[in-house]
């Protein structure tokens, strides 16, 4: 695969964390040092005209914001973790900026697409790369919930919500819950319920391209990657399934493999 770049390399940093804004700086002296087109960019402020490779500078948060502002394009996106956050999915710390940069251009890399999971709420649609998260309000986060698979009722309970996870998920909040890790490249669905106060009920795996729709039978608050989108009414209901593109990850040769990063980030034992 060639890494010839094509169009703008768009570095796009965290201003929340120390240092980030310094190497996005350096990572755009390198390209533009090269005749390579570059800019550099807070997060908030994102511009995707020609753009042809993203790299995200700060931590696994600002992947996931990167990689929605990104969707529905299938630009390639690594991360570069900065301010010593866990970084599972980055790609490397600062000192390793340039040496990514070299390989990306010499080609020495491959794309890793991650699926992606669409819900829609009254009309609105959003994209979630790590996972969709219903729960109750306010500090007690009781709540009530219905979900249905394909068609056909599988899961009612009550407790403090529940996880929708792809295989990049299962290893964010999902895992800390108890959930068992999904490889990135299953092409799979994690049902994860939180705190139910029937302890028969468990976590769920299904196939990618199943429907769920998730019934509010009490008040619930919606969350993708982390960020509050939505409050489900008492009878409103949530439609989940696969999103129709995906988030091209960067992997580059010295990176650690799955197994490896989960070891290193969770004390997997190898």
């Amino acid at each position: 695969m060639s890494g010839r770049v094509r169009g703008t390399v768009l570095f796009v940093y965290n201003q929340r964390k120390r240092g980030a804004a310094r190497v996005a700086a350096e990572g755009r002296r390198w390209c533009r040092d090269r005749g390579i087109a570059a800019r550099a960019t807070p997060r908030r402020t994102i511009e995707l005209d020609d753009v042809s490779l993203v790299v995200a500078i700060g931590g696994d948060g600002t992947l996931l914001r990167v990689a929605s502002a990104i969707y529905p394009r299938e630009i390639p996106v690594f991360g570069v973790n900065v301010g010593g956050a866990l970084g599972f999915l980055s790609a490397g710390g600062p000192e390793d900026l340039v040496r990514l940069l070299e390989e990306y251009v010499a080609g020495d890399f491959r794309l890793e697409p991650r699926l992606r999971l669409a819900v829609g709420i009254g009309g609105a649609e959003f994209s979630a790369l790590n996972d969709i998260v219903f729960t109750g309000p306010g500090s007690y986060r009781f709540t009530q919930l219905e979900a249905s698979i394909a068609g056909t009722r599988a899961l009612a309970f009550s407790g403090d919500g529940l996880i929708v996870s792809t295989p990049t998920g299962s290893t964010a909040y999902a895992l800390a819950c108890g959930g068992p890790l999904l490889h990135p490249a299953a092409e799979a669905l994690l049902l994860m319920p939180l705190a139910p106060h029937d302890l028969k009920i468990r976590p769920v795996i299904l196939p990618a391209d199943v429907t769920v729709e998730v019934r509010a039978l009490y008040a619930t608050n919606v969350f993708v990657d982390g960020d509050r989108v939505f409050s489900l009414k008492p009878g409103e209901t949530a439609v989940i399934k696969r999103a129709p593109a995906r988030t091209a990850l960067v992997r580059f040769p010295r990176e650690p493999g799955f197994f490896e990063r989960v070891a290193r980030c969770f004390g997997w034992p190898l």
